[in-house]
């Protein structure tokens, strides 16, 4: 996908630094840089990519500027969820970390890299895209067709979670 002056692709391993900046960029502007935890997040996102990139479990898209430079970024995650009647097939494309550079805001930057995620979803057979949206994209991500829905969730603290590589765990 192509925009005035930039270009859309699709992530490789070899772009999982910029899958990480364009995080921490998003989760910046949410006014969280410097979220407890992050920096062994990041390790464990970077070998979760590395892992799951190569067997197309998940990916993204970088837009590219003319220079060559990226200017946004959005990870994907392909994932399988029980059929509903809005998705029979249970496969879903989870989008998360999008983020455009704040000077290539504001010109499309952000819908091509959503539309590309879109449409790779539809060509992957896949029945769904769902994301969780910040109060500043909400109104893109409702100008391309997405729905509002109300999510909760319940997060544990790690000593709560169970480690399943644990052989002694109860």
């Amino acid at each position: 996908m192509t925009g005035p002056a930039w270009t859309v692709r699709p992530a490789t391993v070899d772009d999982i630094p910029i899958l990480l900046e364009a995080r921490r960029g998003m989760f910046a502007d949410m006014g969280e840089p410097d979220a407890p935890g992050r920096e062994e997040g990041e390790v464990r996102i970077a070998a979760w990519f590395a892992e799951r990139i190569p067997e197309a479990r998940a990916g993204g898209f970088v837009a590219v500027d003319a220079e060559g430079r990226w200017i946004g970024a959005l990870s994907v995650s392909h994932e399988e969820s029980v059929p509903s009647r809005h998705n029979m097939s249970g496969l879903h494309s989870y989008l998360f970390g999008m983020w455009v550079r704040p000077e290539a805001r504001r010109v499309g930057v952000a819908s091509s890299l959503v539309t590309a995620a879109i449409e790779d979803a539809k060509a992957r057979g896949e029945g769904a895209v769902t994301l969780y949206a910040s109060e500043s994209g909400r109104p893109l991500y409702e100008r391309l067709g997405f729905d509002a829905a109300p999510a909760m969730r319940l997060f544990f603290e790690p000593e709560e979670a169970i480690d399943l590589a644990d052989p002694d765990r109860a």
